[in-house]
């Protein structure tokens, strides 16, 4: 994880969000970017007093000058602690766009973006384009509500839906917890499956996985979303991790449920894995 990308909009969720980068990247000695992308409008929603009465230009050399500002904090607290580097981006356009744009062309490794909640009555998300991104961007994405706190990840749950790509996501679990030294419990929430089927895939499983801090756990609920945000809060996990499949191929019932997980994932990070 040699570069991460960090989307902000001077918004409490966004900077919360920078927060779990900057001690990810110490782990990872990884470079970090915040991204702010930007429209007038943006501007002035973001800025508040400051943007009033002032030209783009201006405004624009305001929020240079926040960014650096923030830039140059994160560089003096976290060099010395792991962190490679902090730098920046500004852009002028679509979030979405630029955020992909970046992300593919750069060659970044996570996105990591601040979330303001999911509205349970149509599955809108407040404030955020978060939900554009996991559909578009082939990159792997952390969602960090805006009332998580981060201490460290010590419990780690990867959602497993019997996908052979569970295989290669799994693994890409490990690194990470590893960095963490942090417990995975691998849960596939059974709504359908017999238990021959998921004590097969999971002994296919653990015969290539040497990780001593993983556990694999099959539960029965009516719903998925619902299995999820039990079972976190049973087992006061820190994380919980998803495979969403690439646009072309049948989705995933956690692809399908994706809305409905995060909408559920008010206070924890959810990490979508893309491979």
């Amino acid at each position: 994880m040699n570069k991460i990308l960090c989307p902000i909009d001077f918004s409490s969720a966004s900077l919360n969000a920078i927060e779990f980068a900057v001690d990810i990247g110490k782990k990872f000695h990884s470079r970090l970017t915040l991204l702010h992308v930007f429209t007038e409008s943006d501007f002035n929603k973001a800025l508040g007093a400051e943007a009033k009465g002032k030209t783009f230009k201006e405004l624009l050399g305001i929020a240079t000058k926040k960014i650096t500002a923030l830039v140059d904090t994160i560089n003096q607290e976290s060099q010395d602690k792991g962190l490679e580097t902090c730098d920046f981006f500004i852009e002028l356009g679509e979030l979405k766009e630029k955020v992909e744009e970046t992300a593919m062309a750069e060659h970044y490794d996570l996105i990591v973006m601040g979330t303001t909640g999911v509205s349970r009555t149509n599955g809108v998300f407040f404030g955020s384009n978060t939900e554009d991104i996991i559909e578009d961007v082939a990159k792997p994405i952390l969602c960090i509500p805006e009332s998580a706190k981060f201490s460290s990840f010590n419990k780690i749950v990867y959602g497993s839906d019997f996908l052979e790509e569970d295989k290669l996501a799994i693994q890409e679990v490990i690194s990470f917890a590893t960095m963490f030294d942090a417990r995975v419990n691998v849960l596939h929430v059974n709504v359908g499956n017999s238990d021959d089927e998921y004590d097969q895939f999971a002994d296919e499983l653990k015969s290539f996985i040497t990780y001593d801090k993983i556990t694999f756990v099959s539960r029965k609920y009516d719903k998925i979303s619902d299995g999820l945000q039990e079972y976190m809060q049973t087992e006061g996990a820190d994380l919980l991790v998803v495979f969403k499949r690439k646009r072309g191929f049948v989705k995933s019932i956690f692809s399908r449920s994706l809305t409905k997980i995060l909408s559920f994932s008010t206070d924890k990070p959810l990490l979508v894995l893309k491979l």
